[in-house]
C-alpha cells in the first residue's frame, strides 16, 4: 500500500516537472518569435528609409522644385521655395507607411548673392529633407517609427 501512494506522489511531481518545462518553453518560443519579428521591421524600416530618400532624390533630379509634376507637361509651381511633400508605402499590403518633405535651402528665383554662378551650383543642387516612416507590428499592435532628416545634393 505504501509502494502505491510513493508511486503516485512521484507521479503527480513528474506531471508538474513537464508541465512546467512545456510551460517556459511555450513562453521561451513566443518571446522569440517577437524578438525575431522586431528585428526583422527594423531592418525593413531601415532599407525603405533608404529607397526613400533615394526616390526624393531622383524627384528632384527629375523635376527640380521649380516644376510641379504635371501628367503630360511640368507646370511652375507657384512658390518655389515651399517644400514638395509626398507619401509612398512600401511592403506587400502596403503597411509601411512613409513621408518625405524636401526643402530647397536656396530661393530658386531670386540670387540673393553677388555671385550668380556659386548660387546656380546651389539653387537646385541643396535641400533639407525630412524622411518619417511607421509600421505596425502584426503580432503585438506595437507601433514602430523612423525619421531622419539631412541635407542632400542630388
Amino acid at each position: 500500500m505504501k509502494r502505491q501512494a510513493f508511486g503516485m506522489i512521484f507521479a503527480i511531481i513528474i506531471m508538474v516537472v513537464v508541465a512546467t518545462l512545456g510551460i517556459l518553453g511555450v513562453k521561451l518560443s513566443s518571446s522569440t518569435l517577437n524578438t525575431t519579428t522586431n528585428q526583422h521591421i527594423a531592418i525593413q524600416l531601415d532599407l525603405y528609409m533608404e529607397s526613400t530618400i533615394e526616390l526624393a532624390i531622383l524627384y528632384i533630379q527629375r523635376n527640380g522644385f521649380k516644376y510641379a509634376e504635371g501628367k503630360y507637361n511640368m507646370q511652375v509651381r507657384p512658390n518655389t521655395m515651399a517644400p514638395i511633400i509626398r507619401s509612398i508605402n512600401y511592403g506587400a499590403n502596403n503597411e509601411y507607411k512613409f513621408t518625405y518633405k524636401m526643402t530647397p535651402l536656396v530661393n530658386v528665383d531670386d540670387p540673393s548673392s553677388n555671385d550668380i554662378d556659386a548660387v546656380k551650383q546651389t539653387k537646385v543642387n541643396t535641400m533639407v529633407l525630412d524622411v518619417s516612416g511607421y509600421v505596425v507590428n502584426p503580432i503585438t499592435n506595437q507601433t514602430f517609427r523612423v525619421t531622419k532628416r539631412q541635407v542632400v545634393k542630388p
